[in-house]
């Protein structure tokens, strides 16, 4: 690196020579040494402005990666102030959000993402990827968070109007619609805004489902609840609905359809051994109509389906599962390494 650092001379083909090796050693954690070397190139007078936007850059990253957040974002705004051509301003509008997201400043954050999906191509391979909506719709709803916490429901409101307009299907939006009625205590507002949650991603029902339970309880619709899971499990077959659907019946002795469901799942689906487990808890509560004879057998049967697709045999040298005992891992290509899963 002293050679590098000591070369009289640079030209274009040099200086991208010392980029790349900046950029090696901060991707190695060696972050002391690439602000070395980038900033050994900024200070060279003979750089044309290709070459300092691109040593400039590189150093905003190395200060980010050091956690000098705010000597990054300083270098990142000056780029934009001084209106590249060499680096794309999505990149630098991208690299501050990351930013603004670690220190939780979220109306920046909302700025640098617009600036990011104003500068972003259309046939970027990676624009599809970002929806940048939905990442401004999160930060609004992290400041009405923040509001709902201080009380302040009139910013809340504002707030929920503008990550509504940013993107409305957000399911996080809807659990917030549900909190700031649960926070006014009006509870039949927040059990619908949170079933629409749960209807548009389910995977959200475990985190919602002691404020269901708080909102169903009060406005006496946990029948109402019940009925509604059932038509959604039908409908996506998502096994932590089935869980919670027992779940909720053991609790409150709400067994109306449940046994059919269970009688069905646990002959001709395949559960987790989680789903079983609370199917076979459900039974022995003896609060339905399956009799603990017949429950023995359909748990038996449940369990058939479920090993039916779990791998005998595992590689000890990675970890890839197989069905059928091979003398030659097809993932890593070790021999004589699968053994019992």
């Amino acid at each position: 690196m002293e050679v590098f650092l000591n070369y009289p001379d640079i030209d274009e083909y040099t200086a991208e020579t010392f980029q790349l090796l900046g950029n090696l050693f901060r991707d190695r954690g060696e972050v002391d040494r690439a602000l070395r070397v980038h900033q050994n190139v900024i200070a060279r007078s003979n750089l044309n402005a290709k070459q300092k936007q691109k040593a400039m850059f590189a150093l905003g990253l190395d200060f980010f990666a050091a956690g000098m957040l705010d000597r990054s974002e300083s270098v990142f705004q000056e780029l934009l102030e001084n209106d590249v051509k060499w680096i794309p301003k999505a990149d630098i509008c991208s690299s501050l959000r990351t930013i603004y997201e670690q220190t939780q400043e979220w109306q920046k954050a909302v700025e640098a993402t617009h600036c990011v999906k104003q500068n972003t191509k259309k046939s970027d391979a990676s624009s599809h990827l970002i929806n940048h909506d939905s990442l401004i719709s999160h930060y609004y709803c992290e400041l009405a968070e923040m509001a709902l916490q201080e009380g302040n429901l009139h910013e809340v409101d504002g707030y929920i109007a503008k990550a509504k307009k940013a993107y409305k299907l957000s399911t996080r939006l809807m659990t917030l619609q549900g909190d700031t009625a649960l926070h006014q205590k009006q509870y039949k507002q927040a059990l619908n805004h949170y079933l629409k949650a749960v209807n548009e991603d389910s995977r959200v029902l475990n985190m919602l489902l002691s404020k269901i339970e708080e909102t169903a309880n009060q406005t006496g619709e946990l029948s109402f609840v019940l009925d509604s899971l059932l038509t959604l499990f039908k409908k996506n077959q998502d096994k932590s609905i089935f869980e919670v659907i027992l779940t909720l019946s053991t609790k409150y002795k709400l067994t109306e359809n449940v046994d059919s469901l269970i009688s069905e799942s646990l002959a001709n689906k395949k559960l987790n051994i989680e789903s079983i487990y609370k199917a076979s808890e459900y039974i022995n509560t003896g609060e339905g109509e399956i009799t603990p004879e017949t429950g023995m057998v359909l748990v038996n049967q449940s369990l058939g389906n479920y090993l039916k697709g779990v791998p005998a045999f595992r590689c000890e040298h990675c970890g890839y599962k197989m069905h059928d005992y091979l003398w030659r891992c097809p993932a890593c290509h070790h021999w004589d390494t699968v053994e019992h899963a």
